[in-house]
């Protein structure tokens, strides 16, 4: 996947049309902080040309009366500008935490129902920086990011009418330099925004090393690659550093650029202004007027400059996170829903290749299994056997009128229905961090307690647990660090008879069996598969020649099926990967595209 060498044309237009859907839902308080900034913007505007007035018809025409009146006049305006700013900044917070908040709600949502090769082509990482730094980043939009550049360009503009409203041949002269200044620092922005570009590519690289190492640790540290996965760390950490410093670099330009426009701006304000109220009788109140507003005009174009520098980093965190949006999903609810189904299969001249420039994964597979039998699939590596697992699943779409359930085919199921009727138990049992009994019913509001303990009981792990002084409450740690593989498998099997599914794959389900778990395994093997329709991967011959048919695997194709003794007797393939390999099949599940040669 390339998406971070894709050059977005994303604009703020294009953000406002992605994020007003967003802003909809809190419509009310989207247009009372617009008010605010309204009202917040007037009174800015309004308290220089208080200044004025006080000094030409108060201080100069020696009113005291009405110098007092001004002053009162001045600080309620003050007040109100403090009030209408502090219901802007904390409303605008307010409201740009809630549309994040949907915002993630949605994207979450939005990965969630991707398809599987979408998962197999993106690292780990990379998705995680999605959900987590992009749409953190995000959040500037809303706190020093886009909502500020349009208040500081409001008081911009009412600056500018305030002094040509004074003198417009002094605001014309006085604001002469502003393009120049203003081509320099969007140059400057330009640049800071490809750099942010890159180093954010190298953050989403440096993710995945770290996900990926973490998972990995064990075999690091098995055959000692520690030194090694260090330097390549370093290696990453390194670059993204430097792409860091050189955006430091270009940051660093900004802040002499304006102060050396203020210092341009103020000294023409006064020189000339100076001239013109000696020549032209400009009133002195009107010139201070006029200075407090240049005086004004440059840090509201400051802070539009720098906001527009982070406004750069959540604009590429928009471009990433609205990549991921732009990812097709998965219609799951699309199809027929069944409360129940008998779990018949059959396959048709099934053939599957993952890409078109790919060889045939699958090669014309003809097999029915009627429900409630098991059949056990061997087959070396790159055999076919998790492809043939993974379509029945609907992670991949087999072709129309290949594989039917009930007699139906299955793309006219919708997705959710086939993966409700089937389980899975997996070689490596994946379990939560929570509690046991969450682990097993995934917190489904169906799978009642009793459902739970039942289940529990009838393979034997209720007393397990509690010889081991435990309960189905207690702590599982984060990838069940707490447990042994073994009992990893055990509260699989459980979930399997909790949730009851019509069809059982058991992918190396028992090839993790530990001294300890043994027996409550083998007990949970025969309750799972007990009157449901099993497909049985496996590399222990005990556990598939029970099986009421086995389908040998080679080359994407069936070499041969039939019961283990029937197989047995034909000499053939099952039967020299039977005797070559004693109580092992050399089953070994396959990833998407492998080939076994």
């Amino acid at each position: 996947m390339n998406e971070d060498k894709i050059k977005s044309n994303l604009t703020w237009g294009e953000i406002l049309r992605r994020l007003w859907p967003y802003c909809q839902r809190h419509l009310v308080l989207f247009i009372f902080v617009i008010f605010c900034l309204v009202a917040m913007t007037t009174t800015s505007r309004i308290m220089p040309f208080l200044i004025g007035h006080i000094i030409d018809f108060g201080i100069q025409a020696k009113n005291e009366t009405y110098l007092m009146k001004m002053v009162w006049i001045y600080l309620l305006f003050q007040v109100l500008y403090t009030a209408f700013q502090f219901a802007f900044n904390f409303f605008f917070q307010k409201f740009g935490n809630r549309v994040l908040y949907y915002l993630r709600e949605d994207l979450i949502r939005h990965v969630q129902a991707l398809p599987v090769s979408y998962f197999n082509k993106t690292p780990i990482g990379r998705i995680v920086t999605r959900l987590t730094n992009d749409v953190s980043t995000l959040s500037e939009l809303f706190t020093d990011g886009i909502m500020t550049m349009v208040v500081e360009t409001i008081i911009l503009v009412g600056i500018l009418i305030s002094m040509a409203i004074i003198s417009p041949k002094l605001a014309l002269v006085t604001m002469c330099l502003t393009p120049l200044f203003l081509y320099l620092s969007l140059r400057l922005s330009a640049q800071i925004k490809e750099i942010l570009r890159h180093s954010k590519k190298k953050l989403s690289d440096l993710n995945s090393f770290v996900a990926e190492t973490i998972n990995g640790i064990k075999v690091v540290r098995l055959y000692g690659k520690i030194p090694r996965h260090q330097m390549i760390f370093s290696e990453f950490s390194g670059d993204y550093r430097n792409w860091l410093l050189k955006s430091i670099r270009k940051y660093a330009l900004l802040p002499p650029i304006m102060n050396i426009f203020s210092a341009v701006t103020i000294a023409t304000a006064l020189a000339y202004g100076g001239f013109l109220s000696l020549q032209e009788g400009i009133a002195i109140g009107s010139l201070v007027t006029f200075i407090l507003n240049v005086q004004d005009f440059v840090p509201p174009l400051r802070e539009i400059l720098e906001k527009y520098q982070q406004f750069q980093n959540s604009l590429t965190s928009c471009e990433r996170v609205f990549q991921v949006f732009d990812e097709p999903t998965e219609d799951v609810e699309k199809g027929l829903n069944h409360a129940k189904i008998q779990g018949k299969l059959e396959f048709r001249d099934l053939s599957f290749q993952y890409e078109p420039h790919l060889p045939l994964a699958l090669k014309k597979i003809n097999l029915v299994v009627p429900a409630g039998t098991s059949v056990g699939l061997v087959g070396r590596t790159g055999s076919g056997k998790s492809t043939l697992i993974a379509l029945l699943q609907r992670f991949y779409e087999p072709p129309p009128l290949a594989l039917f359930v009930d007699g139906h085919p299955i793309e006219t199921y919708s997705r959710a229905t086939i993966r409700h009727h089937i389980g899975v138990v997996q070689q490596e049992g994946f379990v939560f961090r929570g509690s046991i009994r969450e682990n097993i019913s995934l917190n489904d509001p169906a799978i009642t307690p009793q459902m739970v303990e039942s289940a529990v009981d009838r393979i034997g792990y209720l007393a397990y647990l509690d010889k081991s002084g435990r309960s189905l409450e207690s702590k599982v740690e984060e990838r069940g660090a707490n447990l042994s593989s073994g009992e990893r498998q055990i509260i699989a099997f459980a979930r399997i008879l909790a949730f009851n599914p019509e069809i059982l794959i058991l992918d190396e389900a028992t090839a993790s069996i530990d001294s300890q778990t043994e027996q409550i395994l083998q007990k949970a093997t025969r309750e799972a598969t007990k009157d449901r329709t099993s497909i049985v991967i496996a590399h222990r011959l005990s556990t598939i020649k029970s099986c009421d048919q086995i389908v040998v695997l080679g080359d994407g194709e069936i070499k041969e099926a039939g019961t283990h003794a029937d197989l047995m007797k034909k000499n053939g393939f099952y039967n020299q990967l039977a005797v070559s390999g004693e109580n092992s099949i050399l089953s070994t599940s396959s990833g998407p595209g492998t080939a076994f040669p």
